[in-house]
């Protein structure tokens, strides 16, 4: 985000925590400005939401970020890392022919929302049989990162239910 400080517009790094705690209930767990998105803003953020009672993290959605990604390896070691589907479906469509995109999207949908991993699986697989000549570098990176854009499937059905629906 844009932001003045002293006289000067600089880009900073607005970090955002939110929780989703047993009973599907969403909250801010807490934000900051930092000068950037680095692996350092991100683990001194998390750091600080440790100190203020933040425990019992199992699950994190994040984007791709290579520093939030390291932060929360080494702040929140073992938790499962779900990588946010909104930012990967726009990686992914950007490296899709734009007169496939609609229908590309339209079936990457469909692929989020199967009922279970094993649906899930098998719409990947549909997705790259249909589009790894057309789309190669699109199918290759939906394989490669299937099991972060669907780690959601390893929460209880109710949490996962109501994480999607935040």
């Amino acid at each position: 985000m844009k932001a003045r400080d002293d006289q000067r517009v600089k880009s900073r790094g607005f970090l955002i925590a939110m929780g989703v705690n047993d009973e599907g209930n969403c909250e801010i767990l807490g934000f900051e400005i930092a000068d950037a998105e680095s692996e350092e803003s991100w683990s001194d953020f998390f750091e600080r939401l440790r100190s203020q009672g933040l425990r019992e993290v199992d699950f994190v959605s994040s984007d791709n970020h290579g520093g939030l990604k390291k932060a929360i390896q080494k702040q929140f070691h073992g938790v499962t890392r779900q990588r946010c589907q909104t930012h990967f479906s726009k990686n992914l469509l950007d490296k899709v022919p734009k007169m496939l995109r609609a229908e590309v999207k339209s079936n990457l949908t469909d692929l989020y929302n199967a009922p279970e991993l094993q649906d899930a699986k098998v719409r990947k697989h549909r997705m790259i049989e249909l589009y790894e000549t057309q789309a190669p570098k699109a199918m290759k990176l939906l394989d490669e990162a299937f099991d972060e854009i669907t780690a959601v499937y390893a929460l209880p059905r109710g949490l996962s239910q109501a994480i999607a629906n935040k």
